[in-house]
């Protein structure tokens, strides 16, 4: 991979995107501590509620009973590290709008959990889902939520926008 020049105006997408996120994944997570008493607030009663949880560890808990020590370098020095480079590729890889916004979100999400794993050493889940006493989805917040529109926002890039690319390209040659 080259190494491309940043391109700075892209950070007007941090200021647009990702921090908005940040503030509303943190402003919803203090929120949220006031349901830790064990506070349940149901939304619909068969498939949303809002509860507190503690998730020590990465997607659907994965790693949290991991050592402290193992458990600290893994999550907050390899999601510091990925932090960055996203911020990097916003900066320089971002070859439209939509992959912008694509990197922001993933960016948003991130920085809103990394945040959580430096100062409260856990991130706080609360949106609880389930379909009646069928399937219960894991627990999970805003950020996670920006994570996964990010990916949705990425597969209507990969599908539609990179197949038009390529037929251009076709046409041209």
């Amino acid at each position: 991979m080259n190494l491309k020049k940043l391109e700075w105006k892209n950070a007007i997408y941090l200021l647009t995107v990702t921090l908005p996120i940040v503030i509303l994944d943190q402003a919803t997570k203090v929120w949220a501590l006031s349901l830790k008493d064990g506070g349940q607030i149901v939304v619909f009663e068969s498939w949303w509620s809002f509860i507190y949880a503690e998730n020590r560890g990465a997607l659907w808990g994965i790693g949290g009973n991991f050592p402290d020590f193992y458990r600290k370098l893994i999550f907050l020095g390899l999601s510091s590290l990925i932090t960055l480079f996203i911020v990097y590729l916003l900066l320089a890889y971002s070859e439209n709008r939509l992959m912008k916004f694509v990197y922001g979100f993933v960016l948003g999400g991130a920085a809103g959990n990394l945040y959580d794993r430096f100062f409260r050493g856990y991130v706080i889940d609360f949106i609880d889902w389930h379909a009646g006493d069928y399937y219960h989805w894991p627990t999970f917040n805003i950020a996670d939520a920006a994570i996964v529109v990010a990916v949705g926002l990425l597969l209507i890039e990969l599908i539609f926008f990179q197949s038009s690319q390529v037929k251009e390209k076709e046409g041209k040659s």
